[in-house]
């Protein structure tokens, strides 16, 4: 009932990954989304595609992000958005991150390399190339099972 497309604009990572995955975060610069139960978190001014991710994988078991698609938009510097409610300390940013973390504590895990980020980890639905065990889907080896996403 979510879709959406690769999160980077780097077309070599895109390749490594599965051609579509089930179980990994869609960015909300560019989603489809069917009608649901689900909603964004009011309480969340920043990283709510996250939340709305994980509401939607919590609800039907899977999203569909096509990983062989990738845009070229602007993230982090337009203005206006998102961009407006940043503040260069990052305290806006860690109070979002600490009311994920909150929601969705087995899931939402800080960035080991980069500040104020986060990874999103979920058990993937057709159990795929993870076997069940917790991944992110742009680690996955080129050549994993493609997983069947049902509509």
């Amino acid at each position: 009932r979510l879709a959406g497309v690769y999160p980077l604009s780097n077309a070599g990572r895109c390749l490594r990954a599965r051609p579509v995955a089930d179980n990994n975060f869609i960015l909300g610069d560019f989603f489809a989304a069917e009608v649901s139960p689900c909603r964004f978190e009011t309480r969340l001014s920043l990283k709510e595609d996250y939340d709305f991710t994980c509401s939607h994988l919590q609800a039907f078991g899977q999203v569909c992000r096509v990983n062989r698609m990738i845009i070229a938009a602007k993230h982090e510097t337009n203005a206006g958005g998102a961009c407006q409610v940043r503040d260069a300390a990052g305290k806006k940013e860690q109070e979002n991150i600490a009311i994920l973390k909150e929601k969705w504590p087995n899931n939402i895990r800080g960035h080991n390399t980069r500040a104020n980020q986060v990874v999103l980890y979920w058990r993937s639905a057709s159990g795929g190339s993870g076997r069940g065990k917790k991944r992110k889907a742009e680690d996955t080896p080129t050549g994993a099972t493609e997983n069947q996403v049902k509509t």
